[in-house]
């Protein structure tokens, strides 16, 4: 809601009247200075403490590629414009042309029709496969070759790192504060937020070599539980709490 000007008044009492600021990531920290605090001086620094993610729910056991199977794209999302789910299917048509890769779409909202019809005048055909909203999303992630991520906007990117904690390599817009979950050429690949051929061509990279989709996959599992594991973050809240208290006695 922060781009809304009709809530900056209120954003920027909350952030000037509050004892801490925090944001999920340095973009969206950046963001929220270079909207606010040159209209209302913020009171204290915006500090970063990320989101966290669950890694005994969103975890690698709970499937994998099979042997034999076609390469699977999974998207989940709740189909808003920003999340731009119909460039995603053109780009996808556009990486697995000639191949029996499938792109799974989780989720719904406003642009499922629009995915629909693209998709099947694209000739997708049963290789997009549309599901609707769904509770056992780890369970989709965890067998997926590639988690798509094709945001015009991001603040932090929380569905790429589910993903990556359920050993899934992420293709994603370098959309802002994705970066910094997703290593580029490490955990996953990104491109530039309109470079819809860079997209397509990182997607068929993971989607025609496996066994790098894998390795990325691995790293991306190692980076979910070093970094943003829900114990290493509580910790920074708590400490930031405690620090906040001990100012007001």
């Amino acid at each position: 809601m922060g781009n809304d000007p009709s809530y900056a008044p209120l954003t920027q009492f909350v952030i000037s009247a509050s004892d801490a600021a925090t944001a999920v990531s340095e973009w969206l920290a950046a963001e929220t200075r270079a909207r606010f605090c040159p209209t209302m001086p913020c009171s204290q620094e915006i500090e970063v403490i990320s989101n966290f993610i669950d890694v005994e729910r969103f975890r690698p056991d709970l499937g994998r590629p099979q042997a034999g199977a076609p390469p699977m794209v999974v998207h989940v999302s709740n189909f808003r414009p920003v999340k731009r789910v119909p460039w995603l299917v053109r780009a996808f048509a556009q990486a697995s042309a000639g191949t029996q890769a499938q792109l799974v779409l989780v989720g719904d909202g406003p642009d499922q029709d629009a995915c629909r019809a693209l998709a099947h005048e694209l000739g997708l055909g049963p290789r997009a496969i549309f599901l609707g909203e769904r509770d056992a999303i780890p369970e989709l992630m965890a067998p997926a070759d590639v988690f798509a991520l094709s945001s015009r906007e991001e603040s932090f990117g929380l569905s790429a790192l589910e993903a990556m904690a359920c050993g899934t390599p992420v293709v994603s817009t370098d959309a802002g504060g994705v970066h910094e979950v997703v290593e580029h050429g490490v955990s996953g690949l990104l491109s530039p937020v309109e470079d819809l051929g860079a997209f397509a061509r990182n997607l068929a990279t993971l989607l025609g070599d496996r066994a790098l989709a894998k390795r990325m996959g691995a790293a991306a599992r190692e980076q979910a539980v070093e970094r943003f594991s829900r114990e290493r973050v509580v910790v920074r809240y708590e400490e930031l709490y405690r620090r906040v208290l001990a100012r007001a006695r």
